[in-house]
């Protein structure tokens, strides 16, 4: 897997100077609460606040990628009946990280050096029957000091439990979790407690979750599915984002997304689709399950 040097992040951040770069306007900080399609269509308006002002755009199209969870929440106007109902049909995995630094990288080095020769480990995932579900080593800066890992990568019912504790007592479970693994996880002067973190993406007020959860053989996620790759508005507002994507919970989803609906405004792609359509089966996706 390639990975940006810097984080994530740093493809958002080139992105957004891109996109500034010829003469696109970023409001960060902006919390929209209305969105409103014109009569007819053609055209939308949508409200935001920042600042504690509050402002309205009007525009010929809208690409909305704010997650499902959050837009079935503001207020809306002259939107179908169905897309409604598609809002209403598709939920959002519950899911928690938990992210350590440790001041020495114990799971790497030579299996036949001495007491602190480490195990070898060099990226990839170990798997445990453990709340925390997982744990992720870097495949980065090989053979430094210190390191990061990912100490819990869980969802479902276990994110739910681990996301409802304070941060000090997810941190306590996840570090209980990853002693079973590697006992080095009990030394908090190897790994810190102040060099936790914790996040649980149910509890994100703007996101409410980590990826829909669509389930292929579900009638009404084949429905919503079908319906939210429909602009409305004839093609004044538009969804996008992995959420509605062949891959959700993944980056390369939001693009492929991003590429349809460019493309549904250019028309070069249909503003309908066909009667079958193949919902993605969030589980084996993101979980490599089923």
């Amino acid at each position: 897997m390639f990975q940006p040097v810097g984080g994530m992040d740093h493809i958002v951040r080139a992105l957004a100077r891109e996109a500034e770069r010829v003469g696109a306007t970023i409001v960060p900080g902006a919390e929209v609460t209305d969105i409103g399609i014109a009569p007819g269509g053609s055209r939308v308006g949508v409200t935001y606040v920042k600042d504690g002002e509050t402002f309205r755009v009007d525009a010929r199209h809208c690409v909305s990628s704010i997650p499902i969870p959050v837009l079935r929440h503001l207020s809306r106007s002259n939107f179908s009946d169905a897309f409604e109902r598609a809002l209403e049909s598709v939920e959002f995995e519950k899911t928690c990280k938990v992210g350590w630094q440790a001041n020495r990288r114990f799971w790497e080095g030579d299996l036949e050096g001495g007491k602190d020769a480490g195990e070898g480990i060099y990226g990839g995932i170990s798997w445990i029957g453990h709340n925390i579900t997982q744990l992720w080593y870097p495949s980065n800066d090989y053979f430094t000091d210190k390191g990061t890992l990912t100490g819990a990568y869980n969802y479902g019912e276990d994110a739910r439990s681990l996301g409802d504790l304070a941060p000090h007592e997810r941190l306590a479970l996840a570090r209980e979790g990853a002693a079973r693994l590697h006992p080095e996880f009990a030394d908090t002067t190897l790994v810190p407690q102040d060099k936790g973190i914790s996040i649980a993406w149910h509890k994100v007020p703007y996101q409410l979750g980590g990826w829909a959860d669509w389930h292929p053989d579900w009638e009404d996620h084949r429905q919503a599915y079908k319906q939210l790759l429909q602009p409305e508005g004839g093609d004044a507002f538009h969804v996008t984002g992995d959420q509605i994507s062949p891959l959700p919970g993944w980056q390369e989803g939001a693009v492929m997304s991003a590429h349809y609906v460019v493309h549904q405004i250019l028309g070069s792609m249909p503003l309908t689709v066909s009667e079958e359509v193949v919902v993605p089966d969030s589980v084996a996706l993101t979980q490599g399950l089923r």
